[in-house]
């Protein structure tokens, strides 16, 4: 019989049951991580990663600032490599690649051991190109993600970072054990919350089916954590349906971006559901006042036609649940239109080489 063919919504639908075993065995999964982060008196954290890893850890590094009491920066690749790379001996260092093939975060970690430092990659598939540039390599526990659109592996990474976050914070005795069994129950507790928004979606699919198929431009906007999750969910809608999708800050939406909005368009605002939460939907309700494609997603508080509702949990946890939301969406839309790319897209990608080949390394 033949194998059946996944794609994100299978992913998505795999995902809480990931997040869930991974909570389960955080120590094991982080603890390579952890010991080589506890051999310093490390100041701040630098995350180098680009596209949906990029997303996950700005989903992530929040919690983690918060849980550490230290600055977390994330910064891509290629800026890492030419521009801003000026860390310290007391900065700790690590790239992520979910594929372990992009030529972006090779070049960086090839960037480290120009620069003599030791070399740490975090990714999804150890048996890639990426064993051979890194002195140590971990896995973060996705599994097998055979859909390049990742899903699956943008929440749990942004789970694994998190779960470093506690287990290290524990072995600095920055928060207690007891504290440290508080979040990671919140953690498993969020997967509730994602299988919530999933049928949620369904059901705002169902009621949207038009609107759905006939985006033309698409804006996504979010604060906090969630701003990962306005990120990833441009990013998704923009590769899958192929059309424009640009994600903003809140008030960085309303400092410019807003303007050129008109009834054609789409805007999928992310609620925080804290103390940001009359902001955002006092944006909602502006953007809804010029077009009728402006969604609520993640709100606890306003329940209208056009909202996924989600109950509240903590916001700088919150995104592990919202980001099952987009991916949902972009597949619905991506594969009743069967959008494929520009003939010329094929061109472009024979100039701009942005993976090494899929063959196994030996």
């Amino acid at each position: 019989m033949e194998e059946k063919k996944l794609n994100m919504r299978d992913y998505v639908e795999e995902t809480p049951d990931v997040v869930r075993k991974n909570c389960k065995k955080h120590s094991e999964l982080t603890n390579p991580l952890v010991q080589e982060f506890l051999k310093k008196d490390y100041k701040s954290i630098w995350i180098v990663a680009s596209g949906s890893s990029y997303n996950a850890c700005m989903s992530a590094r929040l919690f983690m600032r918060r849980t550490l009491n230290m600055e977390v920066k994330v910064i891509p690749p290629f800026t890492f490599e030419n521009y801003e790379n000026d860390f310290k001996e007391d900065d700790f260092v690590f790239v992520v690649s979910q594929s372990g093939r992009s030529t972006n975060a090779l070049a960086a970690l090839d960037f480290l051991k120009k620069k003599g430092h030791f070399r740490i990659g975090i990714t999804g598939v150890t048996d890639a190109e990426i064993k051979n540039h890194s002195d140590l390599l971990i896995d973060w526990g996705v599994g097998v993600e055979k859909v390049g659109y990742v899903t699956k592996g943008v929440v749990t990474l942004a789970e694994f970072l998190m779960l470093f976050a506690i287990d290290s914070a524990v072995k600095k005795e920055i928060i207690t054990e007891c504290e440290s069994e508080k979040l990671l129950k919140e953690i498993e507790d969020s997967m509730r919350v994602h299988e919530n928004i999933q049928k949620n979606t369904h059901d705002f699919i169902e009621k949207h089916k038009k609107e759905l198929l006939s985006m033309e431009a698409v804006y996504t906007i979010g604060c906090g954590a969630n701003y990962g999750t306005a990120l990833e969910a441009a990013l998704k809608i923009g590769e899958t349906v192929k059309i424009p999708a640009a994600a903003y800050e809140s008030e960085e939406f309303l400092h410019g971006p807003c303007f050129p909005l008109n009834p054609r368009m789409t805007v999928l605002v992310f609620d925080n559901n804290d103390h940001t939460s009359d902001r955002m939907i006092q944006i909602y309700k502006a953007c809804k006042s010029v077009t009728d494609r402006t969604y609520l997603i993640g709100s606890a508080s306003t329940c209208d036609h056009n909202t996924v509702a989600a109950e509240k949990i903590d916001s700088l946890i919150s995104p592990l649940a919202f980001l099952a939301s987009a991916p949902l969406i972009a597949q619905y839309a991506s594969g009743t239109l069967n959008t494929k790319g520009h003939p010329l897209q094929k061109e472009f990608g024979q100039i701009v080489s942005i993976k090494t080949p899929s063959t196994k390394t030996k």
